[in-house]
């Protein structure tokens, strides 16, 4: 791909001239329907609030315990004493906390202290630079736990044995950080809570502590940090429990590593998403960044440690290719749509200008503001091509366990449901934002995720 001076409006002049299918008044009645449905009731969310924590830990319980195998779990918690109370990991188990206050300390000091890369945020308000180093001090962070495991200061499998706990600490610390951003909130003088709604969902995209934004430190600093040390710590553990490390555990925890620094290398990928962009800082958000996704995550790791079953070499190396390959297709995709918003335009797919609409729209601020609709390259093939291979990833991670059970390919199960919700959240929110540019965008890229189907 090379670059080129050009206007970021010359390859779009021929999509804003064709004519639509669907009038511009057809488009208005379409906004404002989706509007009307996005609106989630206070029931609604009072039971999210409800049944996501009791979920996580039930799930958690099952995993941990019974390998996922649904009626040992149903079993256990309904008719054994103490019944659903034994989903509650040890709240006061010491390693878990002292393993969990220096996760936090060094990630803060590695934070602040090691050198930073400089990237490009892309706004249609203006671009922004941000400053990271979520690479290096995942990478340092893994060498020093196996180090201290090396030199006998604690056990490899510290962060096995402990997981639970660890996972426990973590929804308290996740209470606390919520309480406190209430307070501050009510005290301040911006926004205030009032509603369960904002509760859940939030009510500011960029919450900072300590001049650290909150969202990005959770999930950069603890979710895609503790992941890889959960799988240094199982190999520790297989290995001193069966003298050998399964060929599934090696496959499973290479492609999950991978997947981990792939994440962290490519961190203004991530900067520059949804996720990251438009997600407010509430209880949703903050529990599942620091609770819900790393029992999901570390699942099929949890399972694998603890069992000596494998897979065939055949088939694991099949597995890992078809992982390693959709990791990566992930990437390439992802940086390809990058590069375009970043370059206004500018840059040429295979020496041909690639074809876009400027889609013109209103900001928050009722300032005019203008997005450019790639419709070239991997996103000619269909309007979302990074949810398939993101979905073909999980796929193979639960894969290497085989099938021990049903609950244990609820990662797949979830990962699928959720980028199918952010797919029609997608939709809609670019149908009411762009209007007829997204009509015409998608009259040009027909297919949502599958071509040919869907």
């Amino acid at each position: 791909m090379q670059r080129v001076r050009r206007s970021s409006y010359t390859g779009s002049t021929a999509s804003l001239h064709r004519r639509s299918s669907i009038s511009a008044k057809d488009v208005v009645v379409i906004q404002q329907t989706i509007k009307k449905q996005q609106k989630m009731s206070a029931q609604v969310v009072a039971v999210l609030l409800t049944v996501l924590p009791v979920f996580t830990f039930v799930y958690l319980y099952s995993i941990s315990l019974h390998a996922g195998q649904l009626l040992p779990t149903l079993k256990s918690l309904f008719f054994q004493w103490p019944f659903l109370f034994q989903c509650i990991p040890p709240l006061f188990d010491l390693i878990a906390w002292k393993f969990t206050t220096v996760l936090f300390g060094l990630q803060l000091i590695f934070h602040w202290v090691l050198p930073h890369d400089t990237v490009t945020v892309i706004s249609s308000a203006g671009d922004e630079t941000k400053f990271v180093n979520g690479f290096f001090s995942c990478l340092l962070l893994c060498l020093l736990y196996v180090l201290g495991a090396s030199t006998g200061f604690y056990r490899g499998d510290l962060v096995l044995v402990h997981y639970n706990s660890i996972i426990m600490c973590l929804a308290i610390i996740c209470v606390i950080v919520l309480l406190y951003l209430c307070v501050c909130y009510h005290y301040g003088d911006g926004n205030n809570v009032t509603t369960l709604s904002e509760l859940y969902f939030g009510i500011e995209t960029h919450t900072r502590i300590l001049d650290v934004d909150v969202k990005h430190f959770i999930r950069s600093r603890m979710v895609f940090s503790l992941w890889p040390l959960l799988l240094i710590s199982s190999i520790y553990h297989q290995f001193s429990i069966q003298g050998k490390i399964s060929k599934s555990l090696f496959f499973a925890s290479v492609s999950q590593a991978l997947y981990v620094l792939r994440l962290h290398w490519h961190e203004d990928l991530y900067l520059n998403s949804i996720d990251a962009k438009r997600t407010n800082c509430g209880f949703y958000r903050l529990w599942s960044d620091m609770v819900f996704y790393p029992v999901i995550y570390g699942s099929p790791t949890l399972t694998l440690a603890q069992t000596s079953s494998t897979r065939s070499f055949l088939t694991n190396a099949i597995l890992f290719f078809v992982s390693t390959s959709s990791i990566l297709t992930t990437a390439m995709i992802d940086r390809q749509k990058y590069e375009f918003r970043k370059s206004k335009g500018t840059l040429k797919f295979g020496g041909t200008d690639p074809f876009f609409i400027t889609a013109k729209f209103k900001m928050d601020n009722g300032e005019p503001g203008a997005n450019l609709l790639l419709g070239s390259g991997y996103w000619a093939i269909c309007r979302h091509p990074n949810y398939l291979s993101e979905a073909v990833t999980f796929a193979t991670f639960c894969a290497f366990q085989g099938f021990p059970s049903v609950l244990s390919y609820f990662p797949v199960i979830f990962v699928i449901g959720y980028l199918l919700a952010r797919l029609i959240a997608d939709e809609s929110r670019c149908s009411i934002r762009y209007g007829q540019y997204w009509q015409q965008h998608c009259s040009r890229v027909k297919y949502r995720i599958l071509p040919g189907f869907f």
